[in-house]
């Protein structure tokens, strides 16, 4: 039951951000298009670029802790944020796209 509970919960969750996505694009004045290629974008980013950004966050971290010496805590924490500000810049890019 646990499954499918999670796989609906991932649907609806994906619906939203395409939901989302589709108003911060009409609030900024660009033009309309097609739900399904605000779907590809979305989805696009969140298999894509997510998972670019944390596989760059993750290697960040482990060259601070284990080639510089850096503090476990101080590595896990400059990641978190550069993987946070890398992810802001590719959806507001993501926001600006004219198509």
């Amino acid at each position: 039951m646990s499954l499918v509970t999670d796989l609906i919960a991932g649907v609806a969750a994906f619906f939203a951000d395409v939901w989302v996505f589709r108003r911060q694009r009409q609030k900024r004045g660009h033009a309309s298009r097609g739900i399904a290629d605000d779907a590809i974008a979305v989805a696009r980013f969140d298999f894509v670029t997510a998972v670019w950004i944390a596989l760059v966050s993750i290697g960040l971290t482990l060259l601070l802790v284990l080639g510089f010496g850096v503090p476990v805590a101080w590595g896990v924490g400059i990641g978190v944020v550069v993987a946070a500000v890398g992810g802001y810049r590719q959806y507001a890019q993501l926001l600006r796209e004219p198509q």
